[in-house]
């Protein structure tokens, strides 16, 4: 796989249009009083939270209302952070080791999401992620580092390197010891070599024949050239034509089309995100990640509202204040909203699911959990009143439970600002492991990372559910230990789904339709006049397919 390193601009300035962030907002100044919901939203699961009834998400159905555009105008900007907000809606993909790895991570990226690259890692394959998934892309969009040759290597020494590093492109520069642009090779070159082995400085189109541009030169800049040239392959010099860079027509054409979609840092690079564990030897997990400039870091256990949480947001905010943006959690009441934001270290966002997801069985394990409408409301309420007290507002981050584009329509209307999704991104390409074929159908492999084959396999496993034992921990289990792990989670397969811009495409697609339903062309004001009732289940068997045979999805 080819790895581009792209070049970081010192000291450069976020545009206001740069990528997906919005530089010049922050959720506490689009929510100065915190997200406000509708009086119809509130008064419904104030009745329920004072019978102590829970909701979940087939139990409530939104009311439609008029509205005069057409949904691909509904904007889905949203927070996933206090300071981080993206266009697609703020969504994320799981910390799990079978959704969430580089190739995934940068996927979202590239369609204005967001991927948390999961902790059963090591500290190093981790930021080595982080940096992979950044440096795909630059706002510059330059290839930093390119592959270059000597004019004396041979033919041969070329092809054997290809083959060597399974290289998917041919075209390098051609260089003298000192890094001056000596030349350029290019497939064109290579397809009239026949039964000779020429060295690389015979058949390269020379120096005076390479179309080249000076230091600074920009994508749009570039792209003018390459077009106007009709040249594949822009080499960037400095003075003494020292090669500094490239440009190639392919990733400037796409980047061009694309890249109003991406979700970018205020740097310009890929957004990407990690799990991090409760623990102070964590702290080096954390200090690579953040070496590595990995924005945003999420505190992966299955209970949140805990002293070795409260002491890892002080740690990561002694040491690195504002820098990173924090993200707590899982959480699914009231009170544990309210421990996590009391203290003068808090996070920059709330993660809220015990139990709700596909391959979690917690809530059968210990008893505990909240079913997600009522648990993301009670968070929503934690947060109201704190704030309105302290000033202090965060996003909540939904997460689990969510089968579809309505279940996040639905999360929305009770106060989410953010969605993570596991199960949703399992089945698709991009998600670690291999398709599976059974009885004609694809699938790809889910496990819960508290099932028994992830606690038995990774410490970080472990620590996340609780079951890593303090002295002698290691990342082998011996058959005694293995036996007395508690899972909370299991392994099954899912369907085959596509890539990760086919899922995201018809997910986005789906939340735009549910807010144009509710009258709204943004979620803020969805937030503010959605109006939602509970339903029976012949109301949940109305609303899907029935009475014919052989659905096709």
């Amino acid at each position: 796989m080819l790895i581009k390193i792209f070049k970081i601009i010192e000291n450069a300035k976020p545009s206001s249009t740069i990528g997906n962030l919005l530089p010049q907002k922050t959720f506490q100044s689009v929510y100065p009083k915190g997200i406000e919901l509708s009086e119809d939203v509130v008064n419904l699961l104030e009745d329920k939270r004072k019978s102590k009834t829970a909701i979940a998400f087939d139990e409530i159905t939104l009311e439609d209302k008029p509205s005069d555009f057409h949904p691909n105008d509904v904007s889905l900007h949203s927070f996933v952070t206090r300071k981080i907000a993206l266009k697609g809606c703020a969504i994320l993909s799981a910390a799990m080791d079978t959704v969430t790895e580089a190739e995934l991570a940068l996927a979202l990226a590239k369609v204005g999401g967001i991927g948390i690259l999961h902790r059963n890692l090591d500290a190093t394959t981790q930021a080595d992620m982080v940096r992979w998934v950044r440096r795909k892309i630059h706002y510059g969009g330059m290839i930093d580092r390119p592959i270059t040759f000597r004019r004396e290597d041979r033919y041969s020494h070329l092809q054997k390197e290809i083959k060597a590093k399974g290289w998917t492109f041919t075209s390098f520069p051609i260089v003298d010891d000192a890094g001056k642009l000596l030349g350029l090779l290019t497939r064109d070159e290579m397809d009239f070599v026949e039964g000779t082995n020429p060295t690389l400085g015979d058949i390269m189109k020379p120096r005076n024949l390479t179309i080249t541009a000076p230091e600074g030169t920009d994508t749009e800049k570039a792209y003018q050239i390459m077009k106007e040239s009709k040249v594949k392959k822009l080499p960037i010099v400095k003075e003494d034509d020292i090669l500094i860079g490239m440009y190639v027509w392919n990733d400037v054409k796409q980047d061009k089309k694309k890249r109003d979609t991406f979700s970018l840092d205020d740097e310009g690079h890929f957004l990407v995100g990690a799990a991090i564990g409760l623990g102070p030897d964590d702290m080096h997990r954390i200090q690579l990640l953040v070496e590595n400039k990995c924005k945003v870091l999420v505190l992966d256990s299955s209970h949140g509202a805990c002293k070795p949480a409260k002491q890892q947001i002080k740690r990561i905010r002694e040491k690195y204040g504002e820098t990173v943006e924090i993200i707590a959690g899982n959480i699914a009441s009231y009170e544990s909203a309210k421990y996590l934001l009391e203290g003068d270290h808090r996070p920059d966002a709330l993660k809220v699911g015990i139990g709700p997801g596909s391959i979690c069985t917690t809530r059968s394990v210990t008893g505990h959990g909240i079913p997600q409408v009522t648990a993301i409301y009670e968070v929503w309420r934690a947060i109201k009143e704190t704030g309105d007290k302290t000033g202090y507002y965060v996003p909540i981050i939904a997460d689990g439970g969510i089968r579809s584009s309505g279940d996040i329509v639905k999360c929305l209307a009770v106060g989410a600002s953010s969605i993570m999704l596991g199960s949703v991104f399992a089945g698709t390409d991009e998600s670690p492991g291999k398709v599976i074929l059974d009885g004609g159908k694809r699938y790809k492999v889910i496990r819960g990372m508290g099932s028994r084959s992830a606690l038995e396999e990774r410490s970080g496993s472990r620590v996340r559910y609780y079951r890593q034992e303090e002295k002698h921990g290691s990342e082998e289990l011996t058959t005694e230990q293995k036996q007395k792990m508690v899972p909370e989670g299991v392994e099954g397969l899912v369907e085959y789904k596509g890539s990760v811009e086919k899922v995201m495409s018809e997910l986005l697609g789906g939340i735009q339709s549910g807010l144009a339903h509710s009258g709204s062309s943004s979620i803020k004001d969805f937030q503010k006049r959605s109006t939602i009732w509970t339903q029976s289940f012949a109301g949940v068997a109305e609303g899907n397919p029935h009475n014919i045979t052989n659905v096709r999805q």
